[in-house]
């Protein structure tokens, strides 16, 4: 069964008090606070210590549900996107959102969104449902639509990340995986033989990616060795993945959240425990750290930035991966 390591960290996750009910998809931290989107276009954040709502019907006010979200890399502009086109931004000081839906016509339903740079001058990634990947550049709030290609056979892109360098990745619900390359492609790289669908992909300031999958693994990126080491957390699918500094984090299927914390002689995964059995769709970590679920649910808990101080490095070198859970027998499963 799974075990609980309540010393590995003494912060508890709380549900609070949501502004909607329907379900909240992503979650990303700003320089204002945290904000999330979710059904029928909702957009809401944190403020002085409340979740309120700022934006009820999308971009476009077509009440079209918003699946992504992503920040620039100076914490001021969000970007999202969803279902029928819809795509746009919301200045975080100016308390002002920006309509760019139907881009070059496309009305097909967004799944993931990467940006990187700062506001006013980044580029970014979105993907659709067609399996097709559109680049973008801004420009103060002018944008310039670049090409739009297909990094794998037409499955649907269900997350993108940007690294620290600018890269892009990409992974698909047919358990693929790709990163853009200097002349504007896209590689595959892997992953070989994961016979799972995978929910989000994390690209960490070290440079390691991580994809969270179904059947409770998390897949691990060695760029250097360009193979996949696999993690396995137990059963039950895991949707979302961050990092914050030494800090990693993985949720899903039944509430459940993971944390990597330090031991004597490695790095482990130990199963927290969580004021909640729905699905968690995304967490992001910060000031406070925020899970969103199924239904508009919202869980906290004190930031985690000095939680980690003094702990090792991620561990990844060739001959000792040393990534451990102890509860990987668990029998449970949720959807």
């Amino acid at each position: 069964m799974w075990g609980f390591d309540q010393a590995a960290d003494s912060r508890q996750w709380q549900s609070v008090e949501s502004p909607t009910q329907k379900t909240l998809y992503q979650v990303v931290q700003t320089e204002s606070g945290p904000f999330a989107v979710g059904g029928s276009g909702t957009v809401v954040t944190r403020h002085e210590g409340e979740w309120k709502t700022v934006i009820e019907d999308g971009p476009a006010t077509r009440n079209n549900a918003l699946r992504g979200i992503d920040v620039t890399d100076d914490g001021k502009r969000v970007w999202f996107l969803g279902n029928s086109g819809s795509l746009g931004c919301y200045d975080v000081n100016e308390h002002r959102k920006y309509d760019y839906s139907f881009p070059e016509g496309m009305t097909s339903t967004w799944r993931g969104i990467a940006v990187a740079g700062p506001s006013g001058s980044e580029k970014a990634l979105a993907s659709n449902g067609s399996g097709e990947v559109l680049a973008f550049a801004i420009d103060g709030f002018d944008v310039q639509w670049g090409a739009t290609r297909k990094p794998g056979s037409g499955s649907t892109i269900a997350a993108l990340a940007a690294g620290p360098d600018g890269t892009g990745y990409a992974v698909d619900t047919s358990g693929n995986a790709f990163k853009t390359t200097k002349e504007d492609g896209w590689e595959d790289i892997g992953v070989v033989n994961a016979q799972t669908t995978f929910y989000d992909i994390h690209a960490t300031a070290e440079g390691r990616v991580y994809v969270a999958a179904g059947s409770g693994r998390i897949y691990r990126y060695d760029d250097s060795y360009h193979s996949w080491t696999p993690i396995d957390l137990g059963s039950g699918a895991l949707h979302a993945f961050d990092s914050e500094k030494q800090a990693l984090l993985a949720a899903g299927a039944g509430g459940r959240i993971f944390q990597r914390t330090p031991t004597d002689d490695a790095l482990r995964w130990d199963r927290l425990h969580s004021p909640t059995q729905k699905a968690i769709r995304d967490v992001a970590l910060g000031e406070f750290d925020v899970a969103v679920t199924s239904g508009g649910g919202i869980l906290v808990r004190p930031g985690s930035q000095n939680s980690q101080d003094g702990t090792s490095a991620d561990g990844d070198n060739y001959e000792n991966r040393g990534e451990l859970w102890d509860g990987a027998n668990d029998d449970s499963s949720s959807n």
